[in-house]
């Protein structure tokens, strides 16, 4: 009687450890992000959330610094299921959806108040582009304006022109963008940059500080010159099977905590992109100052390649007239409101005239 008693209780408690392991989701997420950047210390923070708050269910586990691959090894190992999620560009998904990387045309937008006006008209149409490609995502979060950085002044275009300037590996846009300018693009991943900078093999990057300085690529560089070269961003892509064996609690609960993070990121972004120029400047980097004229120089030749880069299918033509309509609109209005307090203040300054007259 013991016996079998005994072997009853040892069978339940089988059952109950399977009960538990099987209801233990771990997702396996990589980044580019360096272990002791700011980036690590709140995924960390928002893993550890996740773990409490679905009381073990759900645990994130994050890979720092590159250590899983470039982002196009990462998402084959999406594909095959030895990792579940990653940290990732537009420009990483240029094949599968190309719309992605309309933000990011170079030489499109001069502020981030611009870019802001924009997205939130835009941005929730292309958070549901990523429903049919088998994705769950948590929002967008800026990484400022890429801006030059270089180991030679750099004031106008002219002086980008037979420079060795780096081109992110597989990203289509910018590489027509440079064709267009008549550039040298050096292809590259972003791990192998750094290296790149060190042994000369290219002279000039274009790159958030935030970024900068994260990858240390600032220790390579001389100058800097703060001309919005084109606007950056980021997500976080998990695999949609994955997600989907998640009780609907629990997803609720990585939603919450992942849309935070991103949305905190998101919204900190202007003030970090300042902090960090100004570190760069502190350590020692040069202020190269560009010349008066050169964004709308630039800007008007790739006016017409956009339209081409439209044409070849490499973003919907639709959603770029879409985003210049809001552009425009964004503009005439500040010069709405320019045009009326110019002219308020010429009141004030008659009426005051006028008092003391």
């Amino acid at each position: 009687m013991f016996n079998s008693m005994s072997k009853l209780i040892a069978a339940m408690l089988v059952l109950s450890s399977a009960s538990v392991f099987a209801q233990t989701t771990q997702i396996k997420i990589a980044t580019l992000a360096p272990e002791n950047s700011s980036w690590m210390t709140e995924f960390r923070a928002g893993a550890a959330e996740v773990r409490e708050r679905t009381e073990g269910r759900v645990q994130l586990k994050f890979y720092s610094g590159g250590v899983q691959g470039n982002e196009a090894k990462v998402l084959r190992k999406i594909q095959i299921g030895q990792l579940q999620g990653g940290t990732f560009a537009p420009t990483d998904f240029q094949k599968r959806f190309p719309d992605l990387n309309i933000y990011g045309l170079p030489f499109m937008f001069q502020s981030e108040d611009e870019v802001n006006y924009v997205r939130d008209r835009l941005d929730q149409k292309l958070l549901a582009g990523f429903q049919d490609l088998g994705f769950v995502t948590f929002g967008f979060a800026s990484g400022g304006f890429a801006i030059v950085m270089s180991n030679v002044p750099v004031e106008s275009y002219e002086d980008l022109k037979g420079k060795k300037v780096w081109l992110p590996e597989g990203d289509l846009i910018s590489y027509e963008a440079m064709k267009s300018l008549k550039l040298s693009p050096v292809a590259l991943p972003m791990t192998d940059v750094l290296t790149g900078l060190q042994t000369g093999l290219i002279d000039i990057v274009a790159i958030p500080p935030v970024v900068a300085l994260a990858l240390q690529w600032h220790t390579k560089v001389k100058y800097v010159t703060q001309l919005p070269v084109l606007y950056a961003m980021g997500f976080l892509a998990i695999n949609d099977r994955t997600f989907a064996k998640l009780a609907d609690e629990d997803k609720q609960i990585v939603r919450d905590v992942l849309g935070r993070i991103y949305a905190e990121v998101n919204a900190a972004s202007s003030a970090e992109s300042a902090n960090a120029i100004d570190a760069l400047l502190n350590i020692g980097l040069q202020d190269v100052e560009p010349r008066a004229g050169e964004f709308a120089k630039i800007s008007a030749i790739m006016r017409n390649t956009n339209r081409e880069m439209a044409e070849k299918g490499l973003f919907s033509p639709q959603l770029l007239d879409e985003m210049q309509r809001h552009l425009r609109q964004y503009r005439d209005q500040q010069q709405v409101e320019a045009g009326d307090a110019s002219s308020e203040t010429g009141q004030q300054q008659a009426t005051k005239q006028a008092g003391t007259g």
